[in-house]
């Protein structure tokens, strides 16, 4: 009862902030489809300079110091990057992004580790072997071989779905970790593994029609939905919204686009209207917004959007609202070439800092708003 009634108020809270957001046109008339793409390409030209030789990133980057951070890596990151350069190359056709992207891959490679019964899973740099790891490289190398099947590495992808499927129960719930020699790892269990996995295995079956795949898709969705409509509020898993709406093409369930529709809701009761002082405005809270949830929640608000629109829901032109409302917020984040506080502003152009109060870039950080970037320019324009 508790749970409903909360349901019901974020959905007159969203209802609110929708005409809030309609109320000043002039921030939706700034934005077309060319400038959206023109700062996620800035993006990605950031990555293509930030790109070693051997294809990893420099992964942490300060702007206003003019210096990286070498001591740490999370290849979860890494396999994001190589993923927005290949959305970038989608878009654009242009071969930078796509050769960036498959070095990148052959990075990612050397982190493959043999399973049982060969199959593969991905060792990140604190030498677990995560569940969203896998799955991330999965959407990568399916991305790839869509893309550019003459360097698609099918097998390895199909490798590496079949360490997935060993990971899901009955029930359709994973584990978040392959077992190394045994033991169970130490970590927490992260809201968005199950969602990585889920949209790899479905762009896979895309290719391969590995029925598999799509059943053990619908399993995970089953369970995840089952569990967070008993939530009092859905939490905001960007990753299963992208994963349902690639679900709901092969399979069209009403309850995938409802469930992913108030995911969106819920993510945007928590945004900040143009009522807000600026800086806030387009962001989400709790506290002062910063670029990367925006970003991811935007992924997911786009994905809703979709949905909202292929079922004909009233919904979907709210949902819109919100991503007008949200861009100009990204575009805020991104650093300018003439920004004359930076030691090397031309080297740190096209970056996303961590927020206004940081000059921090973080490749991920640079990832979502690329792919949240072309999201809303693909949806909207």
């Amino acid at each position: 009862m508790i749970a409903a009634t909360l349901l019901i108020a974020r959905r007159v809270l969203f209802f609110l902030i929708v005409a809030a957001s309609i109320k000043t046109p002039c921030l939706a008339g700034e934005l077309d489809r060319a400038r959206l793409v023109a700062a996620a390409r800035a993006g990605g030209d950031y990555l293509v300079r930030m790109q070693k030789p051997d294809g990893s990133f420099h992964y942490i980057y300060d702007a206003h110091d003019d210096s990286i951070l070498t001591d740490t890596y999370n290849i979860l990151r890494h396999s994001g990057a190589a993923l927005s350069l290949l959305d970038l190359y989608a878009t654009t056709r242009d071969n930078t992004y796509l050769d960036s992207a498959a070095r990148a891959i052959t990075f990612l490679k050397t982190r493959f580790r043999p399973a049982l019964k060969s199959d593969l899973y991905v060792l990140d740099f604190d030498e677990k072997a995560k569940l969203g790891a896998s799955g991330l490289a999965l959407i990568v190398l399916a991305r790839q071989f869509e893309l550019d099947p003459k360097r698609g590495d099918r097998p390895n992808a199909e490798r590496l779905a079949n360490l997935i499927l060993s990971l899901q129960h009955k029930d359709g719930s994973f584990e978040s970790y392959y077992r190394l020699h045994g033991h169970k790892p130490q970590g927490s269990t992260s809201l968005y593994y199950p969602g990585e996995a889920m949209l790899g295995l479905v762009q896979l079956f895309k290719l391969n029609g590995d029925r598999r795949l799509i059943d053990a898709v619908r399993r995970g969705a089953d369970h995840l939905i089952l569990t967070q409509r008993k939530m009092d509020e859905p939490p905001p898993d960007a990753w299963l919204m992208q994963a349902l709406d690639m679900l709901h093409r092969i399979n069209p369930e009403r309850r995938y686009a409802e469930h992913t529709i108030d995911i969106a809701q819920s993510m945007i009761a928590d945004q900040y209207t143009t009522d807000e002082k600026p800086g806030f405005q387009g962001g989400f809270g709790p506290g002062r917004p910063r670029a990367t949830p925006a970003a991811s929640r935007a992924e997911g608000i786009v994905a809703a959007y979709r949905l909202a629109r292929r079922v004909g829901d009233a919904r979907a032109d709210g949902i819109g609202a919100a991503l007008r409302l949200v861009a100009p917020f990204l575009l805020s984040q991104q650093i300018e070439p003439n920004d004359s506080s930076l030691r090397k502003p031309a080297q740190a152009q096209g970056g996303f800092r961590e927020s206004a109060t940081s000059w921090e870039v973080r490749i991920d950080y640079v990832q979502h708003n690329i792919c949240a970037l072309m999201g809303i320019a693909e949806a909207l324009f």
